[in-house]
């Protein structure tokens, strides 16, 4: 008995997962109209209707439930064998696209504890021209990005929230103290091109003018800024969990015992690609349980 074709059921499966034809069409990269003359033909070949089709929108049958269970299965595992018997294959490369902050302070410390539990998958790291800014030249797997908006798109979920608060090294502190949040004027800050607008919102949840934010030392990325600050040359607005390395070893310490806290925003992108579905599902979920775990 003749079966369906490979790409029809991979059609199927991705219209049964995303209960959209538009959608499987984007990931798959074919035309809606594909999507649907492919589905139709399926259940022509099997005798019996695999979608409810209502306005505007589809529903698996209960044959089609079962189906897309067994399929999904199925292709599932052959992605897994073909991973296991051919493990030089390009596509075992999964690239992570985040600011150089991320790369060296977050990522780069669990790196090897990563390929000891996936020898098969290379990460690839690219990082961005300058921090807060989108390459969109830069063809990635996965994106690491911060954002003050909460709705992305089915491709985007968040990862990790960072707790923001003024950090100096200790020298600095000892020389001043104490300082209170009313004697900020009196320092010189530490400013990063992307989020200038970082230390504006610390003053005004201080209720302290923001025309009067001391411009300071200005920096083009993290790693830049907290090197000045470890050297004594100012306060900086760090992020935690990125550094927390540094508090856990001292050569930074928060300013204020009792700081007021601001937060950013990062989130994960899976971009569309169906392509090594299942690498970036084995990276995206490591990532995932490391922001759980580096929680500050």
């Amino acid at each position: 008995m003749r079966r369906p074709r490979l790409n029809v059921l991979r059609t199927f499966e991705a219209a049964g997962r995303k209960l959209s034809f538009s959608q499987a069409a984007t990931e798959l990269n074919i035309s809606q109209a594909a999507v649907s003359q492919q589905i139709v033909h399926l259940e022509a070949y099997l005798g019996e209707a695999l979608f409810k089709r209502h306005h505007r929108r589809i529903s698996l049958t209960g044959t089609g439930q079962a189906y897309l269970f067994a399929v999904h299965e199925a292709l599932e595992r052959l992605d897994t064998v073909t991973d296991q018997l051919f493990p030089d294959r390009p596509h075992q490369i999964v690239t992570i696209k985040c600011t150089s902050s991320v790369a060296t302070l977050w990522l780069a410390p669990q790196m090897r504890a990563f390929h000891e539990s996936h020898p098969d998958i290379d990460l690839h790291i690219r990082t961005l021209d300058s921090e807060g800014k989108t390459s969109q030249a830069i063809q990635t797997d996965l994106e690491i990005f911060v954002s003050g908006e909460t709705n992305h798109g089915p491709y985007v979920q968040s990862l990790l929230t960072c707790e923001i608060v003024p950090v100096a090294a200790p020298e600095f502190i000892e020389h001043h103290q104490p300082i209170k949040p009313d004697d900020i004027l009196d320092f010189d800050l530490i400013h990063i091109l992307g989020y200038e607008d970082d230390w504006h919102r610390w003053f005004r949840g201080n209720k302290l003018d923001t025309q009067e934010v001391p411009r300071g030392l200005t920096v083009d990325s993290s790693l830049f800024a907290i090197d000045t600050t470890v050297r004594g040359d100012g306060i900086y607005l760090g992020r935690r969990p990125f550094i927390d390395s540094y508090l856990k070893s001292g050569k930074l310490v928060e300013v204020f015992d009792d700081p007021y806290k601001l937060h950013a925003n990062y989130f994960l992108r899976r971009h569309k690609n169906k392509k090594n579905s299942r690498n970036k599902d084995i990276v995206s979920n490591w990532l995932i349980a490391l922001a759980g775990t580096n929680k500050p």
